[in-house]
């Protein structure tokens, strides 16, 4: 539907360029509603004032989303108004009389033209990657290969967006983006993301928004960015649907599947999705760790692991809208997912002396078996007041997410010599977690003019989290015991945030300006069984955003943006309980740290949106992030979440689109950063580094309906809070051909070809001085068919905002 869209803006602005040769004076106004044969709105339609004499047209304007249309600023005359849109036969009302002083309403019904529908082979011509005053955009139909791809895949293309082995997204090199759909969270950890994000296809995408800097609208929780997955607004009336399976190959088979159907009634919209995707998979960990303090200088502590795991997803949506009149509706959607992941791990963790001489080892086996299903209701009723784009939202959400892991290990110790020390040790533990949320908001636009507009809105959100963990240990060390792993703990959380926002934009000339300010209130307690400790929290902040976008000429914008921005810690990462690796190696959350705020600053330049460079600034003060921990007299080693100082990151980036020939289309992209970390901790004063990431596409359009892309991605050495990681690198291949009169795409595609994306990094300050490597089945043969059928598209408010964005976001796991 990108084509058809497309499409319909080009006619609109070919026939607006030619009724704007200007009207020295006018008096009154033309106004009405453009809708189709089942009285629903018509959007980007083109209403025309037509001389009753001459034949020319005079002056025009484009439909709304409502179907509403104005013509202003009306000599006195007679006229003929027509109304053409692409797919719809052309409308001529009989010749009126206008007297240029009473305003004149004509609603129009406008016949589809089928035949034309059958025609119409038009090229969207839309960039890959366009940027706009508050954001860069992915386009991805305009990429010839992207359409059967799922949206992880075009993640990873997109500039600036780095995705790591263990699926955690980071935006410029900073941490803690933050991921929706829709203007709507996804509820979900980072695996249960990805799976979630291979299960919704690039042809089923309008848009994918990176937004750096967003505007008072959104939570003014993300400090490190947003990623907006926009999915398609269909138009046209009638049943349509997809249809994709797929399966990989990498060591392991996984295999996908997904369904989506669509129908419209008139007055009344269903509509409704599901996707299954299937994984299994290895990946290795080699580690070092020196002890440069304490009693055991110059000993080594090695670490290696194997994990094998498997497990699936089904994610579902549905979905109604019903139009109770022609500028009210009222729209109910259910959406969620369920899942499993099974993992067996064998460890082997050595402890060589001081002259490298192997004293003992411990083996361990684990097993862990985790379950998570989430759903949200929502409820959304919107009134387009009148046809000059004045409306008002209303939209609540209830979610509630549950999860649970169990967990088995068992360990025995060998002496230098390999023998058995008869000392076994067995752990078991069972840790659930459920969450619910309960949001409201409400929005409200007002345009003042052509030139100008405000609108403001309210939230609230109430969230509460609940999470136990039981442990059974029998260890004749007692090492797990000194670290203070619980037989029984729980953690209770609850938060309550209420916001206000408002925000102006205006056009001066060739210059647009659009300033917001957010006000955020929130309490929160956090009560800790184990430590008999409760926290309370009440803070309340200002969030002020700004935009400015300058059209030098036709081929050069320049674009200025500013936000002040929080980071809120995930609701597991408040979570204090521990999660075993083995004795000697665990995570633990941490309950008392502290939300993190920034300040970014960006300015971009554009070149016939072919040249793309930015520059950008943020601060963050009290950032948090992961940092090791270890006891040199027990010899544990830890990871956690905790406060820093501040850190400042810099950085400056290229982006180029080029169609080298009519067959080969060029993608690149080059991020220059710089970051500095400033630590608490006096024996790891600051961290700092300069790193760069590069990635390029090479499309290519072959006979017989087929198309190729190459895509390559190195980066560079980069800092990660206090810890450094490795460079990584890699090269895609991927055919695919269009069958069935082009509703139908077959692909065949091969991942990490010469098998060098690994992973890894070092951590050196303090008493820390630790080296990890980490491999994976990265290098995967992936095989996939897509099939659409029905009518090409209808609306559906499937991908409305709802109210529980942010909170939702932080639910994972």
């Amino acid at each position: 539907m990108a084509t058809k869209t497309c499409l319909q803006r080009i006619a609109s602005f070919m026939l607006m360029a030619m009724l704007c040769i200007g009207i020295a004076k006018a008096d009154g106004t033309v106004k009405g509603r453009i809708l189709d044969q089942n009285h629903r709105p018509v959007e980007f339609a083109t209403a025309a004032l037509i001389n009753a004499k001459t034949k020319l047209p005079i002056k025009g304007s484009e439909s709304n989303s409502t179907g509403d249309f104005v013509i202003d600023k009306v000599h006195e005359g007679t006229y003929i108004l027509s109304v053409t849109m692409v797919g719809y036969k052309k409308f001529e009302t009989e010749q009126f009389a206008f007297n240029g002083k009473k305003d004149v309403q004509r609603d129009v019904v406008l016949e589809e033209n089928t035949q034309m529908l059958k025609e119409a082979t038009v090229v969207a011509k839309r960039k890959f990657i366009e940027q706009q005053a508050d954001k860069m955009v992915i386009n991805p139909e305009a990429s010839i290969t992207t359409a059967s791809e799922n949206v992880l895949d075009i993640l990873k293309k997109t500039p600036g967006v780095t995705v790591d082995n263990n699926n955690n997204i980071s935006l410029k090199g900073k941490e803690g983006v933050k991921v929706m759909i829709d203007d709507k969270p996804t509820y979900v950890s980072a695996d249960q993301l990805a799976t979630l994000l291979k299960g919704m296809q690039g042809k089923d995408i309008e848009r994918i928004e990176v937004i750096e800097n967003p505007s008072s609208r959104y939570d003014a929780e993300g400090n490190s960015g947003i990623i907006n997955i926009k999915t398609k607004h269909n138009k046209r009336t009638g049943f349509n649907g997809s249809f994709y399976t797929g399966g990989g190959y990498s060591g392991k088979f996984g295999e996908n599947v997904g369904l989506d159907l669509n129908m419209n009634f008139g007055k009344l919209n269903v509509y409704g999705n599901y996707s299954f995707n299937g994984w299994s998979g290895w990946n290795t960990m080699d580690a070092v760790r020196n002890y440069v303090t304490g009693p055991y200088v110059g000993a080594v502590q090695q670490i290696y692991n194997r994990s094998d795991y498997n497990g699936n997803g089904h994610n579902y949506k549905i979905g109604s809208d019903y139009y109770v009149a022609k500028n009210q509706v009222i729209s109910f959607m259910v959406r969620g997912s369920d899942g499993h992941s099974n993992g067996k791990t064998n460890s082997v963790t050595s402890f060589f002396d001081n002259t490298m001489k192997l004293d003992s080892a411990l083996h361990t086996k684990s097993g862990e078996n985790e379950h998570w299903s989430n759903i949200t209701f929502n409820g959304n009723y919107k009134w387009d007041i009148d046809s000059t784009g004045t409306s008002l939202t209303f939209d609540a959400d209830y979610a509630r997410f549950k999860y649970h892991s169990s967990t088995d290990q068992h360990g025995n110790y060998v002496d230098g010599n390999g023998n058995d020390m008869n000392i076994n040790s067995t752990i078991l533990g069972y840790q659930p977690r459920i969450i619910n949320i309960f949001t409201a908001k409400t929005d409200y636009v007002h345009p003042i003019g052509k030139k100008f507009s405000i609108e403001g809105g309210l939230k609230t959100s109430f969230v509460k989290t609940n999470s136990q963990s039981e442990f059974t240990v029998d260890d004749p060390t007692n090492v797990v015991w000194n670290t203070g792993l619980k037989p029984y703990d729980q953690f209770i959380y609850t938060e309550n945030i209420n916001a206000a926002y408002v925000s102006a934009r205006g056009q001066f000339g060739k210059t647009s300006v659009q300033l917001g300010l957010r006000v955020e209130n929130t309490n929160s307690k956090g009560d800790s069984k184990s430590m008999n400790r409760v926290d309370t929290k009440h803070y309340t902040d200002l969030f002020p955003s700004l935009f400015i976008k300058r059209d030098l000429n036709e081929n050069n914008q320049l674009g200025l943006t500013y936000s002040y921005r929080i980071g809120r810690p995930s609701y597991q990462i408040l979570n204090p309980f521990m999660w075993l690796l083995d004795q000697f190696t665990y995570n633990q959350g941490n309950p008392f740290i502290r939300p993190q705020f920034t300040h970014s600053l960006g300015l971009n330049y554009t070149y016939k949106s072919k040249f793309i460079t930015s520059i950008g600034m943020n601060r963050t003060n009290d950032l948090f992030t992961d940092v090791i921990k270890q006891n040199d007299i027990t010899k544990v080693m830890y990871q956690t979440k905790d406060n820093l100082s501040k850190s400042i990151d810099l950085n400056a980036s290229q982006t180029v689109q080029l169609d080298v020939t009519k067959w080969w289309h060029f993608n690149a992209s080059a991020i220059v950063m710089y970051k500095s970390v400033t630590s608490n901790d006096a024996t790891a004063d600051k961290f700092k580094r300069w790193s760069y990431n590069a990635n390029t596409t090479q499309s290519f359009t072959l006979p017989c309906d087929i198309s190729m892309e190459l895509a390559g991605r190195y980066r560079s050495k980069q800092l990660w809070g206090n810890f450094t990681i490795y460079e990584q690198y890699s090269v895609d291949l991927g055919v695919q051909k269009s069958l069935f009169n082009k509703k139908g795409t077959l692909k065949v595609s091969v991942d990490d070809i010469f098998n060098t994306n690994k992973g890894g990094g070092f951590a050196k300050y303090g008493n820390v001085d630790f080296n990890v490597d980490n491999h994976w089945d990265s290098r995967g043969v992936n095989v996939s068919f897509t099939y659409r059928f029905g009518k090409d598209s209808f609306k559906t408010r499937a991908n409305r905002s709802t109210a529980s964005s942010e909170e939702q976001s932080r639910s994972g796991k």
